[in-house]
């Protein structure tokens, strides 16, 4: 009787789907927003019409609205067997942080319903972007000894035991992913920045018959100029490797959009703000949650230090978070990504510091783990100090610094997700990007005094103890000698780095970008003249 219920409903309801998306292809949001309503007051267990109502609620700039209507998704999908809409509705909830409610929708779910079984490679994805990678691992193997192989399933295979530190399985895992797509770009890019081969140069013709055999001007050009650039440079070919990084970098930067204007309206605005910081009340020294913030340009050595910190006993790590963002969008009730433009800046300022705080507590509270201290290293909550130091007065923030050109090269030789950080794929932005960064750095440490500590790479790898017990000193910790052995450390990393921190820790990175001087020299030529600026 329930299904004859539900398939009738499915009926009824059709007509105004199919108006719906009638109305979203002609353009008009606000018909389609209005019929998305009539569905749920309809049948309010319609998850993916909850779905939708969150995007056009998101495009509004109406935050609140559209994460309610995204939880309500997650609400209704699993308790009424939406296993189709799981894929969306997870997706949606990753845009608002809620990584905790994503684990909960997808373990409830039922795993061997043929609709589950066959988005799994998609739905572990979801697991392990959001933190749950041994979650993740679960639903791999429970789908891989259900289905025929999949290189969709086995490439998320790898990346779960990549971020979980086993190496090795996780080449392995490549290899087979690749086995079963030989041109299965993503899986080539992600292989080269893992491991190196066991003989240099010997994945490279692979590539080049994978980038010969899928179309120009693609994502998959994109990532296997990155594949190629890094066997290339790992083989020493650096004549070689070169060309394949410019090109793909170009490509790239033509299919994202980065506007470094708005950026630097954005930073002007928070250098606008008259800012005044609470003192952290004597209790607080002593009681309660401690965020530890390390902030940063990506590839300047923040995850090094997350976990050699992350070995502390009292410490633990929540990795990259977006908490931080989400909190102030919920409390200006707009859409907030830092960096920002001016307009968001503006917005979110007027947030009232103690809700910020607050909610930034409530929301990352399960990733304490019965630690006090907890470290959150988004590199983007570099502009967000100022906002950090209002709304958290205990919290400690740290600056991690690296050689100019080293900085930037590392970001230009780095293919980073989705459209983050722009600026990484022509010089010429990547060096003004860069000196806005340090610009910034060097306000807060004029307006943040001692609430904020500097800590530069180089000296990091060079006399890891002496700078490991200086930043833990600072956070309020007794130096534990054992924190500097980072292959102690097996909690997941889900960055860039994930890979290179399961190491012992090295200053190969010093001065890599020596090697490319020639290829660099309009890099070094834009640092030096605007640094030469702005004395």
């Amino acid at each position: 009787m329930a299904v004859e219920v539900e398939h009738s409903m499915q009926q009824n309801l059709g007509p105004y789907w199919a108006k719906a998306r009638d109305h979203e292809a002609a353009g008009d949001m606000e018909a389609a927003g209005l019929v998305y309503q009539t569905i749920v007051n309809l049948d309010p267990t319609q998850a993916i019409a909850w779905v939708r109502l969150s995007d056009f609620q998101r495009r509004a700039d109406h935050y609140r609205a559209a994460l309610a209507c995204a939880v309500r998704a997650a609400s209704v999908a699993t308790p009424n067997a939406r296993w189709k809409s799981l894929p969306y509705v997870t997706h949606q909830l990753l845009n608002f942080d809620e990584r905790d409610a994503i684990g909960a929708a997808i373990e409830a779910a039922d795993w061997s319903h043929p609709d589950v079984l066959e988005q799994s490679p998609v739905l572990s994805q979801r697991l392990w972007l959001s933190d749950h990678h041994h979650l993740a691992l679960r639903l791999i193997d429970h789908a891989s000894a259900r289905l025929p192989p999949s290189h969709l399933l086995s490439y998320s295979r790898a990346n779960a035991l990549r971020h979980v530190g086993r190496t090795h399985d996780a080449t392995q895992e490549f290899e087979r992913c690749l086995g079963l797509s030989p041109h299965y770009a993503f899986a080539h890019w992600s292989l080269a920045y893992h491991q190196k081969s066991t003989v240099p140069g010997s994945r490279v013709e692979r590539i080049r018959r994978a980038q010969a055999a899928l179309p120009q001007g693609t994502l998959e050009q994109v990532y296997l100029g990155y594949a190629l650039f890094k066997e290339l440079d790992d083989a020493g070919d650096i004549e070689g490797a070169w060309p394949a990084l410019e090109t793909a970098a170009r490509l790239m930067r033509q299919r994202i959009d980065y506007d470094p204007a708005r950026e630097a309206r954005g930073v002007a605005a928070l250098r606008e703000i008259q800012w005044r910081f609470p003192q952290a009340a004597p209790e607080a020294r002593n009681t309660g949650q401690i965020p530890v913030f390390i902030v940063g340009m990506p590839r300047t050595g923040t995850t090094l230090l997350d976990r050699i910190l992350g070995n502390h006993s009292q410490v633990a790590s929540a990795g990259e978070l977006n908490a931080f963002s989400r909190a102030l969008s919920w409390e200006a009730d707009h859409f907030y990504d830092a960096p920002s433009g001016e307009q968001g800046v503006r917005a979110v300022a007027a947030a009232n510091p103690i809700d910020v705080g607050a909610r930034y507590l409530r929301h990352t509270t399960s990733r304490h783990n019965g630690h006090r201290w907890l470290i959150d290293k988004n590199p983007v909550n570099a502009f967000n100090l100022g906002f950090i130091a209002r709304a958290l007065p205990q919290a400690k923030l740290i600056w991690v610094r690296r050689n100019p050109m080293d900085t930037c090269f590392s970001n230009l030789k780095e293919l980073f997700s989705g459209n983050a950080y722009g600026y990484s794929y022509d010089q010429a932005e990547l060096a003004d990007h860069y000196l806005r960064f340090k610009a910034l750095g060097e306000y807060w440490q004029e307006t943040l005094g001692d609430r904020l500590h500097v800590v530069d790479y180089e000296d990091l790898v060079a006399d890891p103890t002496k700078n490991s017990e200086a930043a833990l000193r600072f956070c309020g910790l007794e130096f534990e000698p054992d924190c500097v052995d980072i292959t102690r450390n097996a909690a997941p990393v889900s960055t860039a780095s994930s890979s290179q921190v399961r190491q012992p820790i090295h200053s190969r990175g010093v001065d890599a970008w020596k090697k490319y001087a020639d290829h660099l020299e309009p890099l070094r030529q834009r640092l030096t003249q605007g640094q030469a600026q702005a004395r």
